[in-house]
């Protein structure tokens, strides 16, 4: 992803260019949303799996994984503040 804000010497940020900083900021946000959104929705799809005894199947571990590397995405996330 291509920096669009610079950061001052006094701690503050500089936008370089508004169009592109407001689109790049708009993807982020989406994707967090999505994260954020998968974070509810996966471990309701890991009980409906473990309900009908497929806690060995490929989609299970696919999921598993996916809520793993969301909840760290998420905790580095908030590590800088973003929430």
């Amino acid at each position: 992803m291509e920096r669009q804000t610079r950061k001052t010497q006094t701690g503050s940020y500089e936008i370089i260019n508004m169009k592109k900083a407001a689109e790049s900021l708009a993807k982020f946000e989406d994707f967090y949303e999505y994260v954020v959104n998968r974070e509810t929705l996966i471990p309701e799809e890991l009980a409906k799996l473990r309900n009908e005894g497929k806690e060995k199947t490929l989609r299970f571990r696919e999921l598993m994984g996916q809520k793993l590397l969301n909840t760290s995405f998420i905790s580095l996330l908030k590590q800088f503040d973003i929430k």
